[in-house]
């Protein structure tokens, strides 16, 4: 599933913060029998969007084959009365979708593929139960319309697929130390089970009779496509998009696909209806060049396919990205002014096309920044017109990306025209439409940047401010596309008008915020200390603090992002921690089902925590917990969540407790990470990923670690070789910064970017001189000067890039220019919940309070700043000398957190 569509859908619950579809109110749309008590001696219950029934007397196996049904928001109660009919009858358990939205949201365009089409399941319990399934069932449900599942094996030509996998969760770990699904192969062995898009049976699986046939008729039936795929260019559940070569011309194409009863936008319209729509509406604009043009059509496996003209180019997002002075360390101004010229030559072109489609009757519909291509001489072209309509229609566009979409009440061009401020918007600020939105108070703040930075026309900035400006005297901020057309607002938030004194009250602690003095930082940490221990959530047993949408994944307990990174923070910032948040942590701890071992991912991490905040006994048995997990092997070696930070755990409750064996411990774990690094090295891959979080950088730590514990000169050859694997996946960019090349993207980034690289050299250096290492950390310096983050948290964001300047930087922190910038830019994504200064996570559709995305981890790096401290993470800074006498640690608490004000003593 596309990233973005995947935080949208847990946009769905709360209109503040991001959280589990599971609280989403669907109640509307509900099925009755989500709600009715199960038939006598059945078990029921509800998982997320789920409701499971198990009939009396039967114990699941633990895998096997299961059958998936299908079905259309049409005619999704007729289909579950029929499945459970059946599955009452003959006593076969089965789950399905709870609601009609949420059989809506399944099949919607952004839902996740992989998964998508699935309404309900049923878990036979052996071939012959399988074989009554398929007979019995699927001639009930014969003729029922429903969307295939991609990666299951289609029953004839009716709702039902098969596929083979876990009947009952369980988990193997990764090489990040993220828990994955699993089954068991013949010999015992938890082995992946993937859930991708195409079909595959494990190699050890005997096919049943009855499916091998249905395999043999499939395969007999396989068709090819008539044009030479190179390149898949985008997907979605409603289909892929190809770059292809017509064999007959050798002409380059673009394909379109189309999956029938899937991919449905805020209409329920499918997607071969709407590539339907966008070949008329290319058709009706055959005669002008800023559209492609059409050149057929075909089907095959059931999907529709359309071809069009490849327009040469680069999509906008591209060539902004290229272009963006704020990509750059400390741009000139020349270089500013030459991408403001560039950039309103660009907005020109593109009024200019747009204008072209409404002289000929028609909207864009969905005008953003990814569907416009830029020629390589400076024309533009508009592609992916499937939401075009007739500007005479009085309807709202069904679709739409986040930031981009017009208000409700905007028709005809008017539609277009708001989406032409918001890419003009944009094109300077890239996070600003989707801030906009969650805050339309920003709008003043982000048009004189526009101003001041960049010099855009006062023209310009009128005309943004008459698109920007509510049509009507109550209207709400315009919504953001619907996270799974459910109807729910991405961004959208009810405003209560504010009394002048709240305003400035806020205006106050923005400008202190962005341009702060070191009498600041009392208001600082009172506003978002304050709003983060208002957000905690104690009667839930999920979550304590609202962060990531990935602690729905992981527990809501972790360092990375849940109950103990938030703790973590608020005691290192010097913030009074409740001590029933520790408790809650506690209970969560000894409750979580699927832990991890790892130090930011798990069990680890909680141990640290607790021993942080005085709760040295209870961080002794998590401890104790997370080693008994280690018995079965961690095949990750990064920081986050593998050996590298276990065995820097392992080493600080050696130290702290004075326990030979525990720092035994970690030297064993070092010598299975150096057996693993040499073994790499040989292959020339040293670690799977560059950064502190999962590549070398965060193993060089731990190596630093075990050299300042024995002295042993092999571990800092060990760190050298992880450094040195990191940079190798380095470049230089533009103005000498370094960055990590990850799938295309440079990343300056604390977690998997350059920032943390840096902080690792820079320790490196304080033991040992190497000049390419030297090199490369002023390059790091540089790096942390660059601007063009989006998000604002401690792992990906500002915030990270902040606290590592301040850390780097041979000045005070307040000082660094650096450091003033990105506090700046923090400035400019901070909003303010219940009258406190709060920060958007990922994606910025919702807000967090977690360490890693959030607003806990901002603190930590405002707290470095302000109080000019060597290092903001555990483990760093390591420090130059032996840890005999323990020399780093401060009343037994890591170095720069102070004793926490807990208020509940140790234990």
């Amino acid at each position: 599933m596309d990233l973005a569509a995947f935080y949208l859908l847990h946009c769905l619950a709360d209109e503040n913060f991001y959280d589990s579809v599971r609280w989403w109110d669907d109640s509307d749309s509900r099925f009755a029998l989500a709600d009715q008590e199960p038939p006598a001696g059945w078990d029921r219950a509800e998982r997320g969007t789920w409701v499971f029934l198990l009939p009396p007397g039967r114990r699941l196996p633990d895998q096997g084959w299961k059958v998936h049904v299908s079905a259309h928001v049409t005619n999704c109660a007729e289909v579950l009365a029929v499945v459970r009919d059946f599955c009452v009858e003959h006593r076969v358990a089965f789950r399905f979708l709870r609601s009609v939205a949420a059989v809506r949201l399944a099949n919607s365009k952004h839902a996740d593929r992989a998964s998508s089409g699935r309404f309900c399941t049923l878990y036979p319990g052996g071939v012959d139960e399988l074989d009554l399934v398929l007979t019995t069932l699927g001639e009930a449900l014969s003729g029922q319309p429903g969307p295939y599942v991609l990666g299951d094996l289609r029953w004839r030509s009716g709702p039902l697929s098969v596929r083979y996998g876990a009947f009952r969760r369980r988990h193997r770990m990764d090489e990040t130390g993220e828990l994955v699904p699993a089954l068991t192969d013949p010999s015992g062995r938890l082995v992946p089970d993937p859930r991708g898009v195409a079909f595959r049976v494990p190699s050890w699986v005997e096919v049943p009779a009855r499916l091998a046939e249905q395999i043999a008729a499939r395969d007999a039936d396989r068709v090819t496509l008539p044009y030479q795929v190179r390149e898949a260019l985008h997907f979605s559940n409603a289909g892929g998009v190809y770059l292809a070569v017509d064999p007959r011309s050798g002409r380059r194409v673009v394909i379109k696909e189309a999956r029938p009863l899937a991919g449905l936008d805020g209409e329920d319209v499918d997607a071969v209806e709407r590539l339907r729509r966008e070949r008329s509406a290319l058709e009706r604009l055959s005669d002008v060049d800023v559209v492609p043009s059409v050149l057929g059509g075909f089907v095959r496996w059931e999907h529709h396919f359309l071809v069009e003209e490849h327009i040469e180019g680069e999509p906008l997002t591209r060539c902004v990205e290229a272009r963006h002075p704020f990509s750059l360390p400390d741009p000139s101004r020349e270089r500013v002014a030459a991408f403001t010229a560039w950039a309103l030559d660009v907005l020109d072109r593109l009024r200019a096309a747009v204008d072209v489609v409404h002289r000929r009757g028609l909207v864009v519909g969905d005008l953003h920044p990814s569907n416009v291509i830029v020629r390589p001489d400076g024309r533009v072209a508009l592609v992916d017109l499937e939401q075009a309509m007739p500007v005479c229609s009085r309807r709202n566009a069904a679709l739409g990306a986040p930031g981009f979409a017009a208000p409700p009440d905007r028709v005809g061009v008017a539609i277009d025209d708001h989406a032409m401020a918001c890419v003009a918007l944009w094109m300077f600020l890239p996070f600003a439409p989707v801030l906009r939105v969650r805050d339309p108070d920003k709008t003043e703040l982000f048009l004189g940047v526009l101003a001041d930075d960049f010099g855009v026309p006062d023209s310009l900035l009128t005309e943004l401010r008459r698109q920007f400006r509510p049509t009507r005297a109550t209207a709400t901020p315009e919504p953001a596309e619907p996270a799974g057309t459910a109807g729910a607002a991405v961004g959208q938030r009810r405003n209560r008008p504010l009394r002048t004194v709240e305003v400035e009250s806020r205006r106050a602690v923005r400008r202190a915020l962005a341009d702060p003095g070191p009498s600041d930082w009392p208001v600082l940490l009172r506003s978002i200390a304050h709003g983060v221990l208002a957000s905690a959530t104690p009667l839930r047993r999920d979550r304590l603090f609202p962060g990531d949408v990935e602690q729905f994944r992981s527990g809501g307990v972790n360092l990375a992002h849940g109950a103990a990174g938030v703790l973590l923070a608020l005691a290192s910032a010097g913030a009074p921690i409740d001590p029933h948040h520790v408790d809650w942590l506690l209970r969560a701890v000894q409750d979580w089902d699927t832990p991890r071992p790892g130090f930011y991912t798990g069990l680890h991490g909680v141990a640290f925590t607790l021993d942080q905040l005085g709760r040295r006994a209870a961080a002794l048995s998590v401890l104790d917990r997370a080693v008994e997990l280690m018995s079965g092997g961690v095949p990750a070696r990064g920081l986050f969540g593998g050996l590298a930070g276990i065995g820097l755990n392992l080493l600080h409750f050696g130290h702290a407790t004075d326990d030979v064996v525990l720092r035994r411990s970690a030297l064993v774990v070092a010598d299975q990470l150096a057996d693993q690094m040499v073994g790499a090295d040989e292959r020339g891959d040293p670690s799977p990923r560059a950064g502190l979080a999962h590549g070398g950088a965060g193993i060089a730590l731990f190596f630093l670690h075990c050299y300042r514990d024995t002295l042993d000169t092999a571990f800092l050859d060990l760190a050298a070789t992880a450094l040195r694997a990191d940079l190798a996946r380095c470049r230089v960019g533009a103005g000498g910064a370094l960055h990590v090349v990850e799938g295309g993207d440079a990343l300056p980034s604390l977690h998997s970017g350059a920032a943390g690289i840096g902080l690792v050299l820079r320790e490196f250096l304080r033991h040992r001189h190497d000049e390419r290492f030297a090199h490369a950390l002023d390059r790091v310096r540089r790096t942390c000067r660059v601007q063009s983050v989006a998000f604002p948290g401690l792992f990906s964001g500002h915030a990270g890039l902040l606290a590592t300047a301040a850390v780097l930087g041979d000045q005070p922190p307040l000082a660094n220019p650096a450091v003033r910038a990105h506090l700046r830019r923090l400035s400019w994504h901070a909003e303010f919940h219940r009258g406190r200064l709060a920060f958007p996570g990922e994606q910025l559709f919702r807000l967090s309070t977690d360490l890693g995305t959030g607003a806990a981890g901002v603190l930590l790096a405002l707290a470095t700043v302000f109080e000019n401290r060597p290092g903001f993470l555990p483990f760093l800074p390591v420090g130059t000398d032996p840890l005999d006498a323990e020399p780093e640690t401060n009343g037994g608490h890591w170095v720069g957190l102070p004793a926490p004000r807990c208020g509940s003593g140790a234990r």
